[in-house]
């Protein structure tokens, strides 16, 4: 997490300085253009002009004419200048039997020297450059630039540009006439902001794949969520950046079915990632049923917008839905759930940047669209989010792994009381006998002194076998934090000693084969307590299954120990899961004995337990 962490700062710190550079240097603003674009179904025509800095009083000025006359050519037009119709503030372009043109009047005192036009989605001929200007065609990101020298009062002032329509799903033609100081400034400006997105959009595709992976080893579905809204949030802000726009053959330049389609699923996953990442359902059931409302109209949009338009990002509703996860993260904060503070920060942060996106508020403030610093924000945010909701569950599992081993040693102690009651039982008995003996020689006259010495020894005896059974319990759970060397023999016939009369009790033949004893440098008391707990589980199942001849077998070979009964095998379908915690096939079993003997073994003493089965016999084996 800490790596994480230095990585994420390491970004934004990078980012910061970019933005901090780029936001204190004052752009020269000497350019003039005109643009046209299409929104909400109509062709808008946008004039600027801002040569009054550079240029000083020279107005560069631009005409959008108009003729059905398909006579006119780049070559006469000059002789139709005054045929031609204005184009409106909002024409269409759906007359295919009009010609469109675009006229730039440098006027008479344009400064002499090189100045640079960029144009596109519209044609131009060789014929409206003179020969004598030096002419330089290049291509910058898919836009056509032409810039060349040009001679106050020698070259013309006047150029006509016919507005030849590529084939765009969405036409967006303009031409921009700057000095090449302006344009290069510009360039280089633009170079800074298209490594800023890069470094912003790698951070989002990181977040994506680190959260990917998060869901990949820890099967949390909120982490595969939130990977799925990052990744296509990077293909939001990919469509942003423009990296397609200008190319006429690619699949997504301008394409609205595929920018309304990411947005609407990158919103799916966001609202998928805020119910299981909130646990809206169990938390705010009501909020959660308002949920899966909002998730069947994303569904139904999307559907729509595949034929039509979509209707949410249309009239501008995808913002106002993510008021309603706002809320949700609110709700959970009230709750005290800790991780919800970073979600409801990242949440306010990528809201607000989509309300400035659709509305283009404060653009003339930041030098990047607001979504670009929003995503960027709220990738870290969730990121801390996430991170967070990791470190508590670590911490409850912790704290489970506890109770299990808590619950493991209140269950074996249960099991030890039941073997010293089995030890105890034949002393008691024949104590309670020599006692019955003792009060029927007073009452015949028959207790002397001998006599009474006798069964006085004798109980002793039979005390001294108590108290010895108990030092055995209490050594065996007596805690040993220190390896020590132990023979496995030794301590499989001490564990034994323990079981005998439980084994003795349930009529259960028990052979110890000693095949080659070895000498152990490990915790001896853990090894007694996963021999005792497989034990158990023989003679549990021995019982259970009322076994014909029931035997249970342990063979020592080296460091193998192997416990066998012929209580039956394992059913397949139930092998896998035997040494899951709470698993049990018996009625009133806790279901952590093997759970935990597995822990022990694997974990504490670096050994590996496995069992092998059949239809008439399963064995446990202990490997060190």
């Amino acid at each position: 997490m800490q790596s994480t962490l230095k990585i994420i700062l390491l970004t934004t710190t990078i980012i910061g300085l970019f933005v901090s550079y780029l936001s204190a240097e004052e752009t020269k603003e000497d350019f003039a253009m005109v643009s046209m674009y299409e929104m909400r179904g109509e062709t808008h025509v946008y004039e600027s002009n801002r040569s009054k800095t550079r240029f000083r009083d020279i107005n560069v000025t631009f005409s959008m004419l108009k003729s059905n006359d398909k006579a006119i050519s780049i070559d006469n037009i000059t002789q139709h200048d005054s045929a031609f119709v204005p184009v409106p503030k909002t024409e269409k372009f759906q007359d295919t039997n009009t010609t469109y043109w675009l006229k730039v009047d440098l006027g008479a005192s344009f400064p002499s020297g090189r100045f640079v036009y960029s144009y596109a989605d519209a044609d131009f001929t060789q014929s409206t450059i003179t020969p004598s200007q030096q002419l330089e065609k290049f291509v910058l990101e898919g836009r056509q630039n032409m810039k060349f020298t040009y001679t106050a009062g020698k070259d013309a002032q006047v150029y006509y540009f016919k507005l030849v329509p590529k084939h765009y799903r969405i036409p967006f033609r303009f031409v921009y006439v700057s000095t090449p100081e302006t344009f290069y400034e510009y360039l280089a400006k633009g170079s800074h902001i298209q490594l800023i997105l890069g470094l912003i959009l790698g951070l989002i595709i990181m977040a994506g794949i680190y959260n990917a992976a998060m869901y990949y080893y820890n099967k949390d579905i909120s982490f595969l969520y939130y990977a799925l809204m990052q990744l296509f949030m990077a293909l939001i802000l990919h469509t942003y950046s423009g990296a397609f726009v200008w190319d006429e053959d690619s699949f997504f330049s301008r394409n609205i079915i595929y920018g309304n389609l990411i947005s609407l699923v990158a919103s799916l996953f966001a609202t998928l990632f805020t119910l299981t990442f909130l646990e809206v359902k169990t938390y705010l059931p009501k909020l959660y049923s308002i949920s899966r409302i909002i998730i069947v109209f994303l569904l139904i949009d999307m559907l729509i917008s595949l034929f039509y338009k979509s209707i949410i990002i249309e009239f501008y509703i995808l913002p106002f839905l993510m008021l309603a996860l706002i809320y949700a993260g609110y709700k959970r904060v009230r709750q005290g759930y800790k991780p919800a503070y970073f979600y409801l920060a990242g949440w306010i942060v990528l809201t607000l940047a989509v309300f400035l996106n659709i509305f283009q508020i404060g653009y003339k403030y930041l030098i990047i669209d607001p979504l670009y610093i929003g995503a960027a924000v709220e990738a870290i945010l969730f990121s801390l989010a996430l991170s967070y909701k990791m470190r508590m569950q670590a911490r409850e599992k912790e704290q489970q792994k506890e109770l299990l081993v808590h619950q493991s040693k209140l269950a074996s102690m249960g099991e030890m009381i039941g073997n010293i009651a089995h030890q105890w039982r034949q002393p008691l008995t024949h104590l309670g006998y020599t006692m019955m003996n003792l009060k029927e020689a007073q009452k015949h006259g028959e207790l002397d002194e001998q006599y009474l010495s006798n069964k006085v020894e004798d109980a002793t005896t039979q005390i001294a076998f108590m108290s010895q059974t108990i030092d055995d319990f209490k050594d065996f759970y007596e805690p040993n934090k220190e390896k020590e060397d132990f023979s496995l023999v030794l301590a499989t016939k001490e564990t034994l000693e323990i079981m005998k009369n439980t084994f003795k009790h349930s009529d259960i033949e028990v052979e110890l084969i000693i095949k080659e004893d070895t000498t152990l440098h490990n915790y001896k008391n853990e090894y007694k307590q996963v021999l005792l707990n497989l034990l158990s589980n023989a003679k549990d199942a021995l019982v259970e299954r009322v076994t014909i001849s029931p035997k249970v077998t342990i063979t020592i070979e080296q460091n193998k120990v192997t416990i066998e009964d012929n209580a039956g095998g394992i059913q397949k379908e139930l092998l896998s899961r035997i040494y899951e915690p709470y698993f049990s096939t018996k009625e009133g079993n806790t279901g952590i004995g093997l759970y935990m003997s597995k822990m022990i073994v694997e974990r504490n003493m670096g050994g590996k337990l496995s069992v092998i089965t059949n239809d008439t016999t399963t064995s446990f084996v202990i490997l060190f």
